[in-house]
């Protein structure tokens, strides 16, 4: 039963124990040949000092152990900075010390190594411009990057430690939208990482419609190009062939039909040099407008319509130019759905991440919404199908975007236009997002 005890306190006290015992008998014994007093200052000294040099050695034992398990428990902790002084300098309790010290040493440049790492991907995080959200095995929002805002409209660090449903997402069975609208624009894709000893996931938000939108984009591209291609080589000796003829041509009915033939020649060049304008990029230069300035030069294009205008306070960022040819277009089709004079709003408004420009119109509203912004479809007789489309492109290359809806009261439509604030806007477009960088 000695050696078979569970732990090393209790050993160590019945060895004492023992040793004692036998003292005791060898002291006794000792009777038979010395006095009692003798005998019992021998037995006396000898518990002494035994006793003294086992609670020594006892006590330098526990302190080796206790310091060992504070180191542990810092180790545990990730704390690093703990060294602690060897009770032995030399021995087998020396050389544990050391082998301890390498270990903790160790498990720092492994933690340096891998707070590098994690450091240098939460910064390639902030540097893209798809929302990346964090969140930590409680399932709270731990960080998301700046694009976090633009998905939903407020910068991360006022929602930091949400839950998913006060986001309007689902976790179960599978990361989604409670709204199914913004389940078919976008798409979760989940990745699980370790973080200080915890489990958290890594959910990346990947824009479906833009992405479709981009290849839709580039196949119109490519078939403006062919068809402009064609039409030019047709359209020059046709118009050159066209001329010659109408100089030489005698009769008013044949000089009336080269005419017209002239004059289609003319539209179609145009139309090919305004689809042109659809497949070229645009160098966007925004700068500080005031919707005042903006609003004297639309009332001043379109002084027939008696535009009415909401917040001409705000302060918006964007290429004049570019805004300004868009609302031209945008207005011009709101007087054109029939919106009588003076039911035309413009409304400014800054919600600190983004600048909003609404045009609302009592007109006869959108009758096919699908094909909007199908280049080349036109509900007017005498359309060309091309400014809408040309429009949402303008505002896409401002980082920003466009979208026209029937309003609510069911009287017109709504043209809603969204560009990113100044702020926002240079640190995106600065290889920046706004945010505040994860402590490590």
């Amino acid at each position: 039963m000695l050696w078979n005890e569970d732990s090393l306190e209790s050993r160590l006290k019945r060895i004492f124990l023992f040793c004692l015992l036998v003292q005791i008998g060898c002291c006794t014994a000792l009777l038979l040949w010395l006095p009692l007093l003798q005998v019992v200052l021998i037995t006396v000294i000898l518990t002494l000092t035994l006793s003294v040099m086992f609670i020594g050695l006892y006590a330098q034992l526990m302190k080796v152990f206790r310091r060992s398990g504070t180191q542990m428990d810092a180790l545990q902790s990730q704390d690093f900075s703990i060294l602690v002084k060897p009770v032995f300098q030399e021995g087998i309790v020396a050389e544990f010390y050391q082998q301890f010290d390498a270990l903790r040493e160790s498990l720092q440049r492994h933690k340096s190594h891998y707070n590098q790492q994690l450091f240098v991907l939460y910064q390639m995080i902030d540097h893209l411009n798809t929302p990346i959200l964090v969140f930590d095995h409680k399932q709270r929002l731990s960080y998301a990057n700046g694009a976090f805002a633009e998905l939903f409209g407020r910068p991360w660090q006022t929602l930091r430690h949400a839950e998913p449903a006060l986001l309007g997402l689902r976790a179960t069975p599978e990361w989604q939208f409670a709204d199914e609208q913004k389940n078919q624009d976008w798409q979760i894709r989940l990745s699980r990482f370790v973080d200080q000893g915890e489990n958290n996931q890594l959910l990346i938000f990947i824009n479906i419609k833009t992405a479709l939108r981009n290849q839709e984009s580039e196949a119109w591209q490519k078939l403006i190009r062919v068809l402009s291609h064609e039409i030019r080589n047709s359209l020059t000796p046709v118009a050159a062939l066209t001329q010659n003829l109408l100089e030489k041509a005698e009769g008013e009915r044949e000089q009336q039909a080269l005419t017209l033939i002239n004059e289609r020649c003319q539209h179609l060049q145009d139309f090919v040099s305004r689809c042109a304008e659809f497949q070229q990029p645009l160098n966007a230069q925004p700068q500080t407008l005031p919707a005042q300035h903006l609003w004297n030069l639309l009332t001043g294009l379109f002084p027939e319509a008696q535009l009415q205008a909401k917040g001409l306070h705000c302060q918006l960022w964007a290429d004049p130019v570019l805004l300004q040819q868009v609302l031209i277009n945008l207005i011009k089709n709101a007087v054109e759905a029939g919106s009588p004079t003076g039911s035309i709003d413009i409304v400014f408004t800054n919600n600190g991440t983004e600048d909003e420009i609404r045009i609302l119109d009592c007109g006869q509203g959108i009758t096919n919404p699908e094909n909007l912004f199908v280049p080349f479809y036109s509900t007017k007789s005498h359309g060309q199908g091309i400014g809408l489309n040309l429009s949402r492109h303008i505002i896409e290359q401002m980082n920003g975007q466009l979208t026209l809806t029937n309003r609510a009261d069911g009287v017109g439509a709504c043209a809603l236009i969204r560009l990113p604030a100044q702020h926002y806007y240079l640190n995106k477009t600065n290889g920046q997002t706004y945010s505040i960088s994860k402590q490590i």
